[in-house]
């Protein structure tokens, strides 16, 4: 497998650091709505039974990656991850992923970050594009054609 180029990991840097730069001006997105309940007490025979929840989808904790700053143990990247470039300071975290693709990383964070407590701010799936929070972190994903990336920052 050859090296990752120089100057598309700085790009891929860049590019997170802006999304990540200009995703905190923005306000956050209001929590969706819960089902509200219906009036009166449901019997057992008519109480209609909660989805089980989904098993969380397989992946490396930070913790696994090398990380000893940011949500360690909750934030993770798929299983098959490829780390091209990682930056693991106090007040910024950031993972540059050059496998699986963009689109990949975007679906499997849509289902990871809920169910590790995370919640999900924004997402446009058009840009590859998210922002969301957790564990006193704020994080931005972005996604090109040859790279994923996210930047945590604390709150």
């Amino acid at each position: 497998m050859p090296a990752p180029r120089p100057h598309r990991i700085v790009g891929a840097i860049l590019l997170v650091l802006a999304l990540g730069l200009s995703g905190c001006s923005a306000a956050e997105s209001e929590p969706l709505p819960t089902p509200s309940s219906t009036s009166g007490t449901p019997s057992a025979a008519s109480a209609t039974p909660q989805p089980t929840p989904s098993p969380l989808p397989p992946g490396r904790t930070l913790r696994s990656l090398g990380y000893l700053n940011g949500p360690v143990e909750e934030f993770t990247v798929p299983e098959a991850a490829v780390l091209s470039a990682t930056v693991d300071q106090e007040n910024n975290v950031t993972v540059v992923l050059s496998q699986p693709s963009a689109a990949e990383v975007a679906d499997y964070l849509r289902a990871a970050l809920p169910a590790a407590g995370f919640t999900i701010t924004k997402d446009d799936p058009a840009t590859l594009a998210m922002t969301f929070t957790g564990f006193g972190w704020a994080g931005s994903f972005t996604g090109s054609a040859t790279a994923a990336a996210v930047l945590l920052r604390p709150l």
